[in-house]
C-alpha cells in the first residue's frame, strides 16, 4: 500500500480552465548560437526552407541548429526588410546598397543602389504580388524587373512605407498606401490618383506598416505608426489604441502580422520597443523579456509555415532572434506571479464551494494568487489576510472532523488555515515563530484509527498534532540539527504505518515511536534531500529521493526496516543533479523537476524508461523549478512552479507538428583540409589530389524541435553498413584513400518521420606518384636496383667484416648515449611534451620529503578537462590532441618557475608547487582555469567550441609516512566537488 502526494482534489469532474492569454512558446537565439552581437532588424525564408536574418551590417542563415554569417553578403549596411516573391526567390533591402536577390544558391544585387523602405506582399500562391516602397513611391515586381507605379508622379504622397489592398472597407475595393510623413492614402485602382484618408487621428502620422485582417468573415485594415498608436479600420469605423490612454505600453511600433487560431479567430501581432503585442478582439497582451524574449525591442516580425505545417512567428530583436510556434501546445504558461523575485512557491489545485476547481499560487514576495471562474484574485499581507508577503507552501489535508483543510505556510509566521469562504485564520503552533523558521512541509495520515497532522519545519524539527495536542521531535535519529524539507506517510505490504523524512543531512524513518536515520551502508549523499515519494514498481515499494546535488536516489523499501539501494544507472540521468520533486500520474509517467528543466520518464514493458526533457523551448516558462511547487491533478495535468512563474503540462493534448510529411534534408557545410569548400551544384564533389581530410555537415529542417532529430550515415565504398541513429549531424574523414565514394545520410524528425536520404558523391584522386603506370615502372626499377645492390653487397661483405670490430665499439658508445636519451624521454608525455605521471610521482616523493623536513607547505593542483569525451566524439581525436597540447601550454604558462606541470592521465593534469600556501595554489589554479577558458576554438582544433577545466587544490605540510597517492587523493576529492558543483571552477580540499 502506498501513500503519495499525487492525488488530486475530489468532487470536480471538469478540469480547471486555463486563461487563454498564455504567451506563445519562444525559442531564442543569441550570440552563443552563432549570431553576431548587434541589432537584428528583419527575417526572411527561402524556398528551400532556410531562415535568414538581417542585422545592422550582415545576413545570417539558420540551419536549424546554429546561425552562420554570410561571408560574401551583397551589402554591409542595415538590412531593412526581407520578402519572398511568387517564384520563391528571397529579396532583401540593404540601406545603402539597395535591393538584393537570393536564387537558392547565391545572393546578388538587383537594380541601382538607392534607398528603399520595406516590402509589401498582396495575395498568395500564384496570385502573390511583391511591392517595394521607396522615397518616391512604389514599385511592383514583374518577372525580374521592378515596375514603377503610375501614381508615383504626384509630389503630394511623401515617402512611401507600405502597400495593402482591401475589398470592403469604405464599401468598395481599395488600394492603400502608408507614408512616413503624410499619413494614409487610398485609391480604387492604379489608374486613379491617390487620395488622402481624411481622419484627424491619422493626419500626417509617421506610419510604419499596413495589415489586412479578415476575422470570421469581417475585413479590417490595421494601420501601424511610430508615435501615433495603432488604428483599425472596419467598415466606416475607426478604432484607435494610444499609449496616453493606457491601452498601449509604447507607441514605438514597427510592423504587424495577422494569424488565426484553431477556432478561426484572428490575432494581430505587432513588433514594438516594449515587446511583442498581441491583439485578440479588443484585448491586448504584451510579451517581453519576462516571457523569454532576448530583448523587449522587437524590430521585425514575419510569419512562416514550417515543413511540418505549423505556423511560426519569427522575431528580429535588438538582442537576437526568437521563434514562436503557433500551435496548440501541451504546455501552458498559467501565471507569472512572483516573477519579479523568485517565482512561484506553493501550487495547489483544489475544489471550491461551487464544486469547481480553483488554483492557488504563492510567491516569495508577492503574496498569494487565486484563479477561480477564469479570474485572478490576489491576497497580500494585512489584517485578516496574510501574515507576511512570502509563501512557502500550500497543502490540502484531511482533518479528524472529516473535512478537508487548506493550510498555508509563510516565513516567520504561524500556519494559516484558509476556509472555503476565503477567510484566513491563524493557527497556534508549538514551534518558535521566527523570521528564519516556518513550516516547510505538511502531511496527514490515519494511524491507529486517529488522524494525525505532521509538520516539518526549517529549524525546529518535526511536530505531530494528534487528538488536539502537539508532540515535537527536535532531532531525527541523532543529535544533529537539520532542516527538514519533506514528510511522507507510507503503509507497507503488511499494513504497518511508517513516516519518512527528507532533510539537509539525508533520510530518516519513523516507526511510530522513534526516529532513526538511515545508516551509512546505503551510501546516501550527505548534503541532503528535498522531497520523497513511494511508487510501486514490479510489485515492490520503491522510495524515490530527490537529492540536493546527486540526482534521484531510489531505495527498495518493501521491508522498510531493511531498505536496499537500487542501481543509479537504471534510470536516465536527470538534466541537472538538483532535484526538487518526483511525481507520478495515473498512467505511470514520472515527472522529475530539476534546476534545468523537467524530465518525463515513461516506463517501458522491458522495465526500462523512455525519457523526454522539457525546457523553455518546449513551453516551460523557466528551466529552474521551485520547492513545494509541483502538483498533479486528477486529470493527470502536471503543474510546475518555477523561478519564472507557473506552467501546466497536459499530456492529454498532442504535441504540435505531427505532420507525416517528410522534412527537407540539406547539406549545410563542406570543409576540405580545414577550409570552407563550395557546396556542389551537382551530386559529386571532387577533392584536390592529396587532400584526404573532409568534414561534411547536414541538417533536417523541421521548423521546430530540431534537437530531437536523429541522423545516421554510411560512406559507401569505405563502410559496409550505416552507423547508429544519433543526434550528430556531421561526419569527418581524415584519411580517405584515393577512390570514389558515396556518402548516404538518413534523417528522422522528432515524430519519427524519415526524410528522403541525402547522397553525395566524393572523388579522391591519387597523387601523381600513386598512378598505376608509374607504380609499375617504379617496381621494375626497384628489381634492377635490388640485383645491383646484392652484387655490391657481396663485394663489400669482406670489407664490412674488417670494419665490424671497430663499429661494435662505436655502437656500444652510441647505445649508452641512446639509453641516456631514453631515460630522459621516459619522463616526458609524448603528446604534450610536459612531464608525465612517472616524473610527477618521483618529483612528489622528493618534494614531500623536503617539505616534511623543512616544515614547509607543499601545493598540488589536479585539473580535469570538462566534457572532453563529448569533445573528442564530436571533433575527432586530432582535435582532441590539439586541445590537450593547448591546455598543457596554457597551464605551463600559469605556473611559477619552480613548479612542475604534468599530464596525469588522458585529460587530467597536475601541478606540483614547492613552498606554496593555499592562497598561492588557488591563485595559480584560478589563473590556469581562466587561461584555458580563454583559449580560442582554433587553438583547440575546431572552429566553434571552447573548453574549460575543473580543478581541485590542496596545500599542506606532508605528514610522516604520507605518500604521493595520499596527497593526490585529497586533491582529487576537491576536483570531484568542482565537477559536481557545475564544472569550470576551482575547489579547495
Amino acid at each position: 500500500m502506498l501513500t503519495t502526494c499525487l492525488a488530486g482534489p475530489t468532487g470536480a469532474r471538469e478540469p480547471l480552465d486555463v486563461p487563454a492569454a498564455s504567451p506563445p512558446t519562444f525559442t531564442t537565439f543569441t550570440p552563443r548560437d552563432g549570431l553576431s552581437d548587434e541589432i537584428w532588424s528583419t527575417v526572411g525564408q527561402g524556398s528551400d526552407g532556410f531562415v535568414w536574418a538581417g542585422s545592422a551590417s550582415s545576413l545570417s542563415r539558420f540551419d536549424g541548429y546554429r546561425w552562420q554569417e554570410l561571408a560574401d553578403a551583397p551589402g554591409r549596411s542595415l538590412v531593412r526588410d526581407m520578402a519572398t516573391d511568387r517564384q520563391g526567390r528571397l529579396w532583401a533591402i540593404f540601406e545603402r546598397e539597395g535591393l538584393a536577390r537570393f536564387d537558392g544558391k547565391h545572393w546578388q544585387r538587383a537594380g541601382e543602389a538607392r534607398f528603399h523602405q520595406r516590402f509589401s506582399t498582396v495575395g498568395e500562391g500564384h496570385t502573390l504580388e511583391l511591392w517595394v516602397a521607396h522615397n518616391n513611391g512604389l514599385a511592383r515586381l514583374d518577372g525580374d524587373a521592378w515596375v514603377e507605379d503610375p501614381g508615383n508622379s504626384t509630389d503630394r504622397l511623401g515617402r512611401a512605407i507600405a502597400y495593402e489592398r482591401t475589398s470592403s472597407i469604405g464599401g468598395e475595393s481599395r488600394e492603400w498606401l502608408a507614408t512616413a510623413d503624410r499619413g494614409l492614402w487610398y485609391r480604387r485602382s492604379n489608374d486613379e490618383p491617390w487620395r488622402q484618408y481624411d481622419h484627424p487621428a491619422l493626419a500626417n502620422l509617421a506610419l510604419t506598416d499596413l495589415e489586412r485582417v479578415v476575422d470570421r468573415g469581417v475585413e479590417s485594415l490595421w494601420v501601424v505608426s511610430y508615435g501615433g498608436g495603432i488604428a483599425r479600420l472596419r467598415g466606416d469605423q475607426l478604432r484607435l489604441w494610444r499609449a496616453e490612454t493606457g491601452e498601449l505600453p509604447t507607441e514605438a511600433l514597427y510592423s504587424a502580422i495577422a494569424t488565426h487560431d484553431a477556432h478561426g479567430e484572428a490575432q494581430v501581432w505587432v513588433a514594438s520597443r516594449a515587446g511583442l503585442l498581441r491583439f485578440r478582439g479588443e484585448r491586448m497582451d504584451v510579451f517581453n523579456r519576462r516571457h523569454g524574449l532576448p530583448s523587449d525591442a522587437i524590430r521585425g516580425i514575419k510569419l512562416f509555415r514550417g515543413a511540418d505545417g505549423v505556423d511560426a512567428l519569427w522575431l528580429a530583436t535588438e538582442g537576437g532572434m526568437a521563434r514562436a510556434t503557433l500551435a496548440a501546445s501541451p504546455w501552458h504558461t498559467v501565471s507569472l506571479h512572483g516573477v519579479a523575485d523568485n517565482g512561484s512557491f506553493g501550487v495547489l489545485v483544489e475544489t471550491g464551494e461551487t464544486g469547481k476547481q480553483r488554483l492557488w499560487v504563492g510567491s516569495s514576495r508577492d503574496g498569494l494568487a487565486l484563479l477561480e471562474d477564469g479570474a485572478w484574485r490576489y491576497f497580500q499581507e494585512g489584517p485578516g489576510m496574510l501574515a507576511a508577503r512570502s509563501v512557502r507552501g500550500l497543502w490540502q489535508i484531511p482533518g479528524d472532523d472529516g473535512r478537508q483543510h487548506l493550510l498555508l505556510s509563510q516565513h516567520g509566521a504561524p500556519l494559516i488555515e484558509i476556509s472555503p469562504a476565503l477567510e484566513f485564520r491563524r493557527l497556534r503552533v508549538p514551534w518558535p515563530v521566527q523570521p528564519e523558521n516556518g513550516a516547510s512541509h505538511i502531511t496527514a495520515r490515519e494511524h491507529d484509527g486517529r488522524m494525525e497532522w505532521w509538520v516539518a519545519t526549517s529549524h525546529a524539527g518535526v511536530y505531530r498534532l494528534r487528538d488536539g495536542e502537539w508532540t515535537g521531535y527536535r532531532f531525527l535519529g541523532d543529535q544533529t540539527h537539520a532542516v527538514v524539507h519533506w514528510l511522507l506517510p507510507h503503509t507497507d505490504a503488511q499494513g504497518r504505518d511508517w513516516l519518512w523524512a527528507a532533510d539537509s543531512h539525508g533520510i530518516a524513518r519513523f516507526d511510530g515511536e522513534r526516529w532513526e536515520r538511515l545508516n551509512g551502508d546505503l551510501q546516501l549523499p550527505r548534503d541532503g534531500f528535498r522531497s520523497l515519494a513511494v511508487f510501486e514498481q514490479g510489485g515492490r515499494d520503491v522510495l524515490w529521493g530527490s537529492s540536493t546535488h546527486h540526482g534521484v536516489i531510489r531505495l527498495d523499501v518493501q521491508d522498510p526496516l531493511h531498505p536496499r539501494r537500487l542501481p543509479d544507472d537504471a534510470l536516465p540521468a536527470p538534466p541537472d543533479p538538483t532535484i526538487y520533486s518526483t511525481l507520478r500520474d495515473s498512467q505511470g509517467r514520472i515527472y522529475v523537476c530539476t534546476n534545468n528543466g523537467v524530465q518525463q520518464l515513461t516506463p517501458r514493458a522491458d522495465g526500462g524508461w523512455d525519457e523526454r526533457v522539457f525546457r523553455r523551448r518546449d513551453g516551460l516558462v523557466h528551466d529552474e523549478c521551485n520547492t513545494n511547487s509541483q502538483f498533479i491533478d486528477r486529470h493527470d495535468r502536471y503543474w510546475v512552479g518555477t523561478l519564472g512563474g507557473l506552467s501546466m503540462y497536459d499530456p492529454n493534448l498532442s504535441l504540435p507538428g505531427h505532420d507525416p510529411r517528410p522534412k527537407p534534408l540539406h547539406l549545410t557545410s563542406l570543409r576540405v583540409a580545414g577550409k570552407d569548400w563550395p557546396l556542389p551544384d551537382a551530386d559529386d564533389v571532387r577533392l584536390p589530389a592529396g587532400q584526404r581530410e573532409l568534414r561534411i555537415e547536414y541538417s533536417l529542417l523541421t521548423g521546430m524541435r530540431e534537437r530531437e532529430s536523429l541522423y545516421r550515415s554510411q560512406m559507401i565504398g569505405l563502410e559496409t553498413e550505416p552507423g547508429p541513429w544519433t543526434s550528430q549531424r556531421d561526419r569527418t574523414f581524415s584519411q580517405l584513400p584515393p577512390g570514389e565514394y558515396r556518402l548516404r545520410v538518413q534523417a528522422r524528425d522528432y515524430a519519427g518521420i524519415d526524410a528522403a536520404p541525402l547522397e553525395l558523391g566524393i572523388v579522391v584522386p591519387p597523387r601523381w606518384w600513386q598512378q598505376t603506370w608509374l607504380q609499375a615502372l617504379v617496381f621494375a626499377l626497384l628489381v634492377i636496383l635490388a640485383v645491383t645492390v646484392v652484387s655490391l653487397y657481396n663485394r663489400g661483405l669482406r670489407k664490412r667484416q674488417r670494419q665490424l670490430s671497430r663499429e661494435v665499439d662505436e655502437r656500444t658508445a652510441d647505445l649508452n648515449t641512446a639509453n641516456e636519451r631514453l631515460t630522459e624521454l621516459s619522463y616526458l608525455d609524448p603528446l604534450t611534451g610536459i612531464a608525465n605521471r612517472r616524473r610527477l610521482v618521483e618529483a612528489m616523493k622528493d618534494a614531500m620529503l623536503r617539505a616534511f623536513e623543512q616544515d614547509k607547505p607543499l601545493g598540488l593542483i589536479v585539473a580535469d578537462v570538462d566534457h572532453f569525451k563529448q569533445y573528442n566524439d564530436r571533433f575527432g581525436h586530432l582535435a582532441g590532441d590539439a586541445a590537450l597540447r593547448a591546455i598543457a601550454s596554457a597551464m605551463g604558462s600559469a605556473m611559477r618557475e619552480q613548479d612542475l606541470v604534468a599530464r596525469f592521465g588522458g585529460e587530467e593534469f597536475a601541478c606540483l608547487m614547492i613552498d606554496a600556501d593555499l592562497a598561492t595554489v588557488r591563485r595559480v589554479a584560478e589563473r590556469m582555469r581562466l587561461l584555458v577558458e580563454a583559449l580560442p576554438p582554433r587553438a583547440l582544433g575546431n572552429d566553434s567550441q571552447t573548453l574549460t577545466i575543473s580543478a581541485g587544490v590542496v596545500s599542506a605540510i606532508p605528514a610522516d609516512g604520507q605518500s604521493p597517492e595520499d596527497l593526490l587523493h585529497i586533491a582529487d576529492q576537491a576536483l570531484y566537488e568542482a565537477k559536481a558543483s557545475g564544472r569550470n571552477r576551482v575547489c579547495t580540499a
